[in-house]
């Protein structure tokens, strides 16, 4: 997901993770695909390495462009506000419905739906054009919050939270299409480079807003969306017409990759659950959770066969992974965000228990690492279009990432506090300059056939490893933490006390002590297991291919000229 879930980061030690990876197969093509591209590692090196698409479908002037894309951002960021401004709220709406111990269903409701319905958004929009799907995404997350505003039970708030998902899902994703579809591709990376800040600033806003608004009504929370959803969606309805609207033509109904929905779904919501589920609510050793990634494993290799054969346009076109960037972009993206939504999900914990910080404070010590992800997300943007190039600023920033990865294992508590913000901040640059340069790398070597689906694989694969990696780290974190703890037999009995950071200010201060000693160590360890998958990413982005993002002033005429290159790849590459 374009967003990672931190509902769950404030209260507990180890954070379940209710995503799951659902990578496709690289290399699994059908006869069919092959005899329409023969072999595409021929054909890659023959693509001139120019913009991957023609100029903007549209006719708006500077200033429309500016409009719309503030109101994009502003529908996009509601969607990145939801997922994090009930981490605070959690706890106060589920006892309101008596329902502490189901309170995970609150995120988990979200998350799953979300998930699920971020592909199937892409290829939507790939066939019915972005329009249709932009605002019935805002009308499906609207609904949902209504719904969690005015819910009278649980159930039917946890609904609310699912229908949200669906139209979070569409949100993240069709705003990123349409403003790939809407900038030229040398420009595009100061617009990218501005949604992920979005991100990040909604990652410290939402529990802050969150704690404000459960003061006096949590139900704010949802009415904030409505509040918001307004304006955005009367400047789209005044330029809907200029909106580009980009769609495959002669596709009807019956065209929908309804048996690839359904097997991707149980897929994801299997395998989503078993990670948020195993070591909390069950064992990993427990038979529900072992059977739940059984069936979610199957249905991978199933829907990928599925896919190669059956449907005419599938939900994941897997040819475009014959793409030599779309490739190191999503695998890039998977593992580098295994560390990226950890660190945002963990360190809050990390100063509360090991430092003894207050929520509040903890929170503010997130603001080296996120604000140097604004900073050198825009900055980066800028550096692209001034350049033409991605791929140096893709490799420095993976390379700064890694290397504050691996500084970061010394966060045990015995660091100056000053060295600890600078090692976070580092991570954040890293970070920053990967976000946007990923997504343009991939979408430099296709053209607009594929550009709805390579640009909602690059943020799936991203949603996908953030959270893959946040129930990774946790399963590390709860370990390790409980293992150094219980070497000291006094600490045995205050284990129920300790599942909340809140209870630990009442213990013995030897057990206070001994808590943020085990925790700290067990950061540490969870930096060790995370930093060589950070490696592998960085690997990933060693294999792309430079892209020449074109001339600074293009006339769009030019542009399409300049690909009619790139038309026999991408059209070698579809699923």
């Amino acid at each position: 997901m374009d967003e990672f879930p931190a509902e769950k980061v404030q209260e507990s030690l180890s954070t379940p993770s209710p995503h799951v990876n659902t990578t496709t197969a690289l290399d699994v093509f059908s006869e069919k695909s092959a005899s329409k591209a023969g072999s595409a590692s021929e054909k890659e090196d023959k693509v001139p390495v120019t913009a991957g698409q023609s100029g903007p479908e549209h006719n708006m002037t500077p200033k429309e462009i500016q409009l719309v894309f503030i109101a994009l951002s502003i529908a996009a960021f509601l969607g990145s506000l939801d997922q994090t401004i009930i981490a605070t709220a959690m706890p106060t709406i589920a006892s309101q419905y008596n329902a502490l111990p189901q309170q995970s269903w609150i995120s988990l409701a979200y998350l799953l739906t979300s998930t699920v319905f971020q592909p199937i958004f892409g290829r939507g929009t790939d066939l019915y054009g972005s329009r249709l799907m932009l605002f019935l995404a805002i009308f499906i997350f609207d609904i949902g919050s209504l719904f969690c505003a005015v819910a009278t039970d649980f159930i039917w708030f946890c609904c609310g939270r699912a229908i949200a998902g669906i139209g979070a899902a569409g949100l993240l994703v069709v705003v990123m299409v349409i403003v790939s579809q809407m900038v030229p591709l040398r420009d595009r990376g100061r617009y990218v480079g501005v949604m992920y800040a979005r991100t990040a600033i909604a990652t410290v806003l939402g529990p802050v807003l969150g704690g404000i608004f459960t003061r006096f009504n949590w139900s704010w929370c949802f009415w904030i969306n409505l509040i918001l959803s307004g304006p955005a969606v009367s400047v789209l309805l005044v330029f809907l017409k200029k909106i580009p609207n980009k769609k495959r033509p002669n596709v009807s109904f019956k065209d929908v990759d309804f048996g690839g929905i359904i097997v991707i779904t149980i897929a994801v919501v299997c395998l989503c659950i078993s990670l948020s589920w195993g070591g909390t609510e069950y064992p990993w050793n427990s038979a529900v959770v072992i059977a739940l990634l059984v069936v979610g494993g199957v249905c991978i290799p199933i829907y990928v066969v599925y896919e190669i054969y059956v449907p005419r346009f599938p939900v994941v076109p897997l040819g475009m992974f014959r793409i030599r960037n779309v490739t190191a972009s999503t695998g890039n993206y998977f593992f580098s965000t295994m560390s990226m939504y950890g660190l945002s999900t963990y360190v809050p914990t990390y100063y509360q228990l090991v430092r003894g910080d207050s929520q509040l404070i903890s929170g503010l010590e997130l603001l080296p690492y996120i604000g140097t992800i604004v900073i050198s997300s825009t900055l980066v943007g800028y550096l692209m279009s001034w350049t033409g190039r991605a791929r140096p600023f893709l490799w420095a920033g993976g390379l700064l990432h890694l290397i504050a990865n691996g500084l970061l294992i010394k966060l045990d508590g015995t660091l100056p506090r000053a060295v600890e913000y600078v090692f976070l901040a580092l991570a954040g640059a890293g970070v920053g300059f990967i976000a946007q340069t990923n997504t343009v790398s991939a979408q430099s070597r296709v053209t607009r056939d594929l550009l709805a689906s390579v640009t909602t694989m690059t943020m799936w694969s991203k949603s996908l490893g953030g959270i893959v990696g946040i129930a990774m780290q946790g399963t590390i974190i709860q370990n390790v933490f409980l293992r150094n703890l219980l070497a000291d037999p006094d600490a045995s009995q205050y284990i129920g006390q300790l599942k909340a950071v809140s209870n630990i200010k009442a213990l013995p201060l030897q057990i206070q002590h001994l808590a943020s000693t085990s925790y700290g160590k067990a950061f540490g360890t969870m930096m060790i297991a995370t930093t060589p998958l950070v490696a592998v990413g960085y690997l990933f982005s060693l294999t792309a291919q430079e892209a020449d993002l074109g001339p600074r002033k293009r006339a769009a005429k030019e542009e399409e000229t300049s690909t009619n290159g790139n038309d026999t790849e991408s059209r070698n590459s579809r699923g």
